[in-house]
């Protein structure tokens, strides 16, 4: 069987063992297709399950009574959704697909398991859902203190960082299925405001987007326009990688919470 995008992910985090990929795997154990625009998860539903993106890409929104949208968030393949919502009863924000998806539901008990026998897979979790704050504070920052061209100019690095760590990344393409009103919600901008600035990339041969693809003519330029905060998506993993690692039993893998123990390798 092929890795799937979340064991790829966290694989190049930390180095995963057998047993350690055959847990995540069996989180991907029940794919759910949905078509572009459908609602995955509702606003204000109730919240017992997380997902893992299989295939394509997903937004988070907040819809206001006004009908004006934020995205607040954008998922990739490989990403594990809902690590902001674990705390609560009711879904913070609106998961709808944005190209045609495959996500794989798992119920957040499972969590249980991970954390309490699974240290490493533990930390790697924990690396994540801080990486998905960093990004949202840095999204704060582009909000507060960055003109039109260096939100649209970040926002394309940002994806092209994150999308190496998932399936599909191309030498100087980034995919990019949002639309002009999409990135307007995700960036605070107006959908006229983005197709201003994405001609004038175009005219200056920085960037070419077209037809849900962002072509990279100028890297250099890019980043220079960007002004872009290098350090917000570099993980540091040196305190989890002398932890044990995972040994997998049938009682984890079907997502049984309360039956016994695992099994630990010996001499940690």
């Amino acid at each position: 069987m092929t890795d799937s995008c979340l064991v790829q992910s966290y694989d190049r985090i930390v180095g995963l063992s057998q047993a350690e990929s055959s847990f995540l795997r069996s989180l991907e154990e029940h794919p759910t297709d949905f078509a572009a625009g459908e609602v995955i998860a509702a606003q204000a539903s109730h919240c017992d399950q997380l997902f893992v993106v299989s295939s394509g890409w997903c937004i988070s929104e907040i819809a206001a009574d006004t009908g004006q949208c934020q995205i607040i968030d954008v998922h990739l393949p490989g990403d594990i959704i809902g690590t902001r919502e674990v705390a609560f009863a009711r879904r913070l924000s609106t998961l709808r697909a944005v190209t045609s998806v495959t996500v794989c539901p798992f119920p957040r008990r499972r969590l249980n398991a991970m954390f309490r026998d699974a240290p490493r897979l533990s930390g790697v979790f924990v690396l994540i859902a801080m990486r998905r704050e960093a990004i949202l504070s840095e999204r704060i920052f582009d909000l507060g203190r960055r003109d039109a061209l260096a939100r649209v100019c970040h926002f394309l690095l940002e994806i092209q960082d994150r999308l190496k760590d998932s399936c599909s990344m191309g030498e100087r393409d980034i995919q990019m299925p949002l639309t002009q009103q999409q990135l307007a919600d995700a960036l605070g901008l107006t959908s006229v405001h983005i197709s201003r600035v994405i001609r004038r990339l175009r005219e200056m041969s920085v960037v070419d987007i077209r037809r849900g693809n962002a072509r990279i003519l100028d890297p250099t330029r890019l980043r220079t326009l960007a002004r872009k905060n290098e350090e917000y998506l570099e993980l540091d993993t040196s305190w989890i990688e002398s932890t044990s690692g995972l040994s997998v039993t049938p009682s984890m893998l079907d997502g049984n919470p309360d039956a016994a123990s695992m099994e630990r390798p010996s001499g940690g």
